[in-house]
């Protein structure tokens, strides 16, 4: 009996083990940033990040990451989110460069990059945006992503100018009528969004535009991810096309770092949180020669509704805080006529002063140096005006519709897009976030959000998944006006709401979602 058992046993095994080597290898994704498309500038053999995105589908997981250049294996650092390997060319001229992944179960994949190292550098322009059109359909559908490649080097260009041209599509309703809020982000290697370009559309013309972006020299090389995003509704769209100029010279520092501190929307004045922007400890490493802060931000929301029309038309003051103390002080008001990208002939209201920013032009940011801190490890706080409260907001527990305001919930309560990079700079060796301490989150997920019944008869409900976070809710009419404003602590929360919408128009509206990990669209009838 016991050897029937055996032969049985024995017999299933060699089965499965049949049956396993018919099961498909899975290969793990290999990635780099490095690209054939452009040589690695040096005037000098310096050290230059190679960076290397890996993953395997569960439950396997890469186990090893490495590099071989010219026939010779190196070791691979594994960071945050990414692997990088710090390579000296030692000479000029052509490398083979051979980058594997490998699971733990042994599955592997490979990329190959023939790199030409050159001691010479020549300025140039290079287009990645390229008549590029944003144009709300339906849900979503306001972003645009897209792959592309750059110049490598190092100590090879003093400065980088973005030129970002905005036109009227070939579209129903062409440019779009409204001032709309808009971002342009660079991927960085660890896959966290970082901001390049804070815009405000113009309303109905096309118009032109240069911003400084010298800061980000670490990211604006090779193959790199570009993501736009614009808040245009239903009243046209745009078109746009971004070229990036790269000035041959011999910088002050040949390595630069960006840290993103915050990216986020924070209500301003809302009674329950008066001051939300959460601190940041930083820490700026010894090697670091040079540092500064570069604070983007906006001011929105406005009307009736909404206390000293803020956050748009509000002339406020903020501050910048070190470990509690007061160390800068940003004074948020734009003079918009004449505009400061020279975009005139617009139509509305582009000629009144704003919070940061005006119809028409890039929203140049503020910065700090902090370079006293090198070598330090400390607190930073951001500081919205002290002395403000929006009296009409559903968090104030005083706030009484039809008495103390019109409606405690029909509001555009006002928001500060806030968006702040710590750039360190130094002629030692860096690679992308070098500083400790780092908890960023990042908003790229899109929610799918279920609304019932539909159409909707004076009341509804909704449905949407997402991480657990304070999320605001807008319902916007076709051209992108709010009439309705929510807040939730979660979305439990919000799945258990019942919309009461009997004092809106019957018509075609969209429900916005949004906190700090993600955004969503649903387009909702009212019968």
């Amino acid at each position: 009996m016991k050897k029937t058992y055996f032969l049985i046993a024995f017999c299933f095994l060699l089965h499965l083990s049949a049956f396993a080597e018919t099961l498909p290898l899975t290969a793990p994704e290999i990635t780099t940033r490095l690209t054939e498309d452009y040589p690695i500038e040096m005037p000098q053999l310096r050290a230059y990040p190679i960076y290397i995105n890996a993953s395997a589908v569960d439950p396997d997981i890469v186990s090893e990451v490495k590099i071989s250049i010219n026939g010779t294996e190196y070791n691979v650092e594994e960071n945050t989110g990414f692997y990088y390997y710090l390579w000296t060319p030692a000479s000029y001229g052509n490398h083979e460069i051979v980058m594997t992944a490998i699971t733990a179960a042994g599955d592997e994949a490979s990329i190959t990059r023939n790199i030409n190292v050159v001691n010479t550098a020549s300025s140039q322009t290079v287009t990645s945006l390229e008549d590029v059109v944003i144009e709300f359909t339906g849900e979503n559908d306001r972003w645009y992503y897209g792959t592309h490649t750059f110049p490598q080097y190092v100590g090879a260009y003093n400065n980088i100018n973005a030129y970002l041209d905005v036109a009227c599509p070939n579209i129903a309703g062409g440019c779009d009528d409204w001032d709309r809020w808009a971002f342009i982000d660079i991927k960085a290697p660890d896959g966290n969004w970082i901001q390049l370009i804070r815009y405000i559309t113009p309303y109905g013309v096309a118009c032109s535009h240069e911003l400084d972006v010298t800061d980000y020299s670490s990211l604006l090389q090779g193959e790199v991810e570009i993501r736009v995003f614009i808040d245009t509704w239903g009243t046209g769209g745009w078109q746009l096309t971004l070229d990036t100029t790269y000035t041959a010279g011999t910088p002050e520092y040949a390595y630069s770092d960006v840290i993103e501190i915050w990216d986020d929307g924070f209500s301003f004045g809302d009674p329950a949180n008066l001051q939300p922007v959460p601190t940041f400890n930083i820490e700026i490493p010894q090697a670091v020669e040079s540092s500064h802060l570069r604070v983007s931000n906006t001011g929105h929301g406005w009307g009736q509704n909404n206390t000293s029309n803020a956050a748009e038309f509000f002339n406020a003051t903020h501050y910048l805080d070190i470990n509690g103390t007061e160390a800068f002080t940003q004074h948020l008001w734009n003079q918009c006529n004449p505009n400061p990208d020279g975009c005139t002939n617009q139509r509305g209201t582009w000629q009144y002063p704003r919070a940061g920013w005006c119809p028409g032009a890039i929203a140049h940011p503020d910065t700090y140096d902090v370079s006293s801190e090198i070598g330090t490890t400390f607190n930073l706080d951001y500081r919205f005006h002290p002395s403000y409260q929006d009296f009409c907001h559903p968090n104030n527990p005083d706030c009484v519709s039809g008495q103390t305001c019109t409606d405690c919930n029909d509001g555009y309560n006002p928001i500060y897009y806030v968006d702040t990079h710590l750039i360190n700079r130094s002629n030692n060796p860096m690679i992308y976030g070098n500083v400790l301490s780092t908890n960023n989150i990042d908003n790229t997920l899109v929610y799918d959000i279920s609304v019932f019944p539909i159409p909707a008869k004076g009341y509804f409900h909704v449905n949407a998944q997402y991480p657990d976070s304070k999320t605001r809710l807008t319902i916007n009419t076709i051209d992108g006006r709010i009439v309705k404003t929510y807040y939730f602590s979660s979305a439990s929360e919000l799945n258990n709401y019942s919309f009461d919408v009997t004092n809106l128009s019957a018509g075609i509206y969209f429900m916005n979602i949004e906190n700090q990990y993600g955004t969503g669209v649903k387009r909702i009838i009212l019968e």
